[in-house]
Order: C-alpha cells, then structure tokens, then sequence
C-alpha cells in the first residue's frame, strides 16, 4: 500500500501543473488511487444514472470540487463524472455508444463532435454567468456553429516561450520577444518544442507569417517545412514531459522552451530567473470549455445547465488561475488577483481582452494528415 506522503508528493505537482493529463492517470494508479471510467456501451446506452445528476465527461483533475463549487452549494454534493485520457479516447467511447450528458472538450474539437452529432446548441440565456464571459471568448473559432452556441469557453491558456533571462538576456525586453529564439542558432543544443502537432508545426506556421496556421496553402506548408527543417539540429529535443522541460530550464540545461503558462509559475516560485515571452507574432491560445450532448438525459438538462453555469463562475476561475496558471473565461476572476500574481503565470495584469485578441486562436486543422505525415517526417529527419 502506498504511504500517505506518496499520496500528498502527487496531489501536489497535479496542483502545481507538474503533470500532464495521461501522467495524472498513470498517477493515480502508483499511489493506488482509483478512477472511474464508464466502460464501453452498447449503442444507445446512457450513462449511469447516478442520483439524478448530470455526467460530465471530462479530463481528469477537471472532477475536483473547487472546479464545480456552485453546483455542490445548490444541490449538496457534486455530480457524476467520468474521466478520459485524451479527446481521442473520449471520442471512441461515445461514438462506441457512450452517452455522458456534458463534456469538456477543447475548441479545436468541437467542429469534429458535432459533424459527428455528438452536441446540441446550448441556450446561453440559462447561464447567469454568461454576461461575464469576455466577449471574445463568447464567438471563440469553431465554437459557433451556425449561429448556435456548441461550447462555452470556460478556460483559456498560452502556448508561447519560457526563457532564462539571464542566459537570454538580449530577449528581456518585450519588444524583443519573437518565436525566433527557438531558431536562434546561439542556443543550438539548449532549446526544446513540445511535441504535437498542434503546438509543433503550428508554432512554426506562426513564426513563418502563414495568414492562418490552421488552414494553409501549400506554399505556407512548405515554408513552414523549411522552417522545422532548419530548427530541428538545433533542437535538444521534442518532448511532451513538462517536467523535463521545467527542470532542463531550471538548471541552465535548457535556455528556452516552448511552453505553457504553468511553466513560468512553478519556476518563478522556485525563485528562477524565467519569463514567459508574448511574441511579436502572437502566442497560440488554447481555449477549453463544457458541450451539452445530443444525447443528454432529458430529465437532467437543469442540472446540466447548472453545472456549465458553475465552471463559469468566479469561484471556479480562482481555483484555476491560482492552482494552474492557466486564464478563466469569466472577467471577475482577475479582480481576486494583484498584478504580480497574474505575472507570475504568464497572465495579463490588465487589459485581458487585448491580450488574448493578439493570440492565435487554435482551430480545426484543415490538412491534418499531410501536416501530421511531414511533422513525422521532419522529426525522424527527412
């Protein structure tokens, strides 16, 4: 049996962002907690009724009470979850026959789920905290749908460059900051990307100027080719391990790393001299949120609208920028937050707004299988 200190070690780095979601579930077995994971259901089946409540089909860590505070004062307990690895996993189950009654979703999914009748407009009249969601993430890409609303953003994040200012220190600047240090031959050996396709070839797109990463013309695609092409020998490596790259950047190993907003917070409180680049060219922004399914108990849509309407709220934002550096939809959280804290993560201290409208939005990847074919390519080095 596992110590309660072992216990205590992994519930800290998952509140710390130290995990990624498929460590947090190899997590949860080494320190002999369980998760409960709906099997695969025969076509047409709902989820387990569980008391009435909703099932909200999500990430794991996304189940913790703090993340869903409102709902638990109205209805004395929380609803029923069950929890994914990736999208992919998730995506397979339903299509299996699984029937959860909201899922958490990221935007660049949503397009994909309701060509494939997974989601239902949600009526945004029944949220009392809609009115306080930015209007910029009220019309985020791929979330309407026709005119209908198929996801509320709930939480937003950076993809962008974490760097040692003192082994960088010609980038400290803002008007410096550029995508271009993870090309900056100087620093062969001392750089790192993490390893998608999302957030690799994309990233790349960016930095060459492509008009939209996400949808590109064949002479974008093979400029951004060239581009990871020239990065690659001067990579240390790809890696999709937050925690190699945290510690490589901690000890001078790394120099700058593509990154997430997390990372310069746990760094930043280990006292490291890091910052969080918002480049010339725009960092990419992440958004993720809740879906009502198609195929929602009928008898639950109160509740189910309660539950979205409780991962809106102010209370649930706090939680999730202090706990994961990461941005709320709702403006009121960042009242609860001095500029320094916000800083810390990589967040704006004013003017929200205007930083996420200088992102780029992730979307549907137009191309997928000729960029995932060349990333491959480029990464085995041909």
């Amino acid at each position: 049996m596992e110590s309660k200190r072992d216990v205590e070690r992994f519930v800290d780095h998952w509140k710390m962002g130290r995990l990624s979601k498929r460590e947090f579930h190899a997590g949860l077995a080494s320190v002999g907690l369980g998760v409960t994971v709906a099997p695969l259901a025969a076509p047409g089946a709902r989820a387990q009724d569980g008391g009435g409540h909703p099932v909200c089909y999500t990430w794991g860590g996304y189940e913790v009470p703090e993340m869903h505070r409102a709902y638990i004062e109205k209805y004395g307990e929380s609803p029923n979850f069950t929890l994914y690895g990736d999208e992919e996993e998730a995506e397979a189950k339903m299509i299996a026959g699984f029937q959860p009654d909201v899922a958490m979703p990221c935007s660049y999914k949503v397009q994909k789920w309701s060509d494939l009748g997974f989601l239902q407009p949600i009526d945004t009249d029944r949220l009392s905290n809609w009115p306080d969601v930015m209007p910029i993430l009220q019309t985020v890409p791929d979330t309407l749908i026709d005119g209908k609303q198929m996801m509320v953003c709930a939480w937003w994040g950076t993809t962008s460059v974490t760097f040692r200012t003192d082994l960088a220190p010609e980038y400290v600047d803002p008007e410096t900051h550029t995508w271009g240090i993870l090309w900056d031959p100087k620093y062969a050996g001392r750089l790192s990307m993490i390893d998608s396709l999302i957030d690799g070839v994309m990233v790349a797109a960016i930095y060459s100027g492509a008009a939209d990463p996400f949808d590109m013309t064949p002479e974008e695609v093979e400029v951004t080719k060239r581009l990871m092409v020239e990065q690659r020998p001067l990579l240390r490596y790809y890696t999709n391990d937050v925690t190699s790259w945290e510690q490589a950047l901690a000890s001078g190993e790394l120099i700058a790393a593509a990154s997430w907003n997390s990372t310069p917070l746990n760094l930043l409180q280990q006292g490291l001299p890091v910052a969080f680049m918002n480049p010339k060219e725009g960092p990419m922004t992440y958004t993720c949120g809740i879906t009502l399914m198609s195929f929602a108990d009928p008898a639950k849509i109160d509740r189910a609208y309660d539950l979205i309407d409780a991962f809106l709220a102010p209370s649930t934002g706090q939680f999730w920028v202090e706990s994961f550096g990461m941005g709320h939809s709702n403006i009121e959280t960042y009242k609860g937050f001095s500029a320094e804290e916000l800083e810390m993560r990589g967040l704006p201290p004013d003017d929200v707004e205007g930083y996420i409208s200088r992102g780029v939005f992730q979307a549907t990847i137009r191309n997928e299988p000729e960029l995932q074919g060349m990333y491959e390519e480029v990464k085995a080095g041909f």
